[in-house]
Parts: C-alpha cells; sequence; structure tokens
C-alpha cells in the first residue's frame, strides 16, 4: 500500500487522500416540529408552526415537503 505524503497513513485510511463526499450527501441534523413559520430552502414552499423541519447544511431549513422525516 502506497503512503500519504502529508500524513504518512495508508491512502485508504488517510482522510485527505479519500475521495470527497458525493454532491447529494449534504449534512443534516435532526428532525424535530419547527416553532415558527418559514420556507423551505430546496422549494421555498411556506410551512407553518408544527411542521417537521430540519437543517441541512448550507442550504438552510428543510422541511417534509423535500424530504421525509426519519423520526
Amino acid at each position: 500500500m502506497s503512503r500519504c505524503e502529508f500524513t504518512d497513513l495508508e491512502q485508504s485510511t488517510c482522510a485527505h487522500c479519500r475521495p470527497s463526499a458525493e454532491p447529494d450527501q449534504r449534512p443534516a441534523g435532526r428532525w424535530f416540529h419547527a416553532v415558527h413559520p418559514g420556507a423551505c430552502a430546496d422549494c421555498r414552499t411556506r410551512f407553518t408552526a408544527g411542521t417537521p423541519i430540519r437543517m441541512q447544511i448550507p442550504a438552510g431549513w428543510i422541511a417534509d415537503c423535500c424530504d421525509t422525516p426519519t423520526w
């Protein structure tokens, strides 16, 4: 196995050498019920207080219109 020139780890275990995450794999937080009304960051559909939402970085608040809640 070859080693990373920066970290000296095997390339298969080095975060520097591994390919980056797929663009569709955006980090997202846990689901909870909205306290205030707002708009979905993906489709701009308005949501009301009580709608399941979660934070998706860097987009913003994603509502259940664009994703399926996993409680």
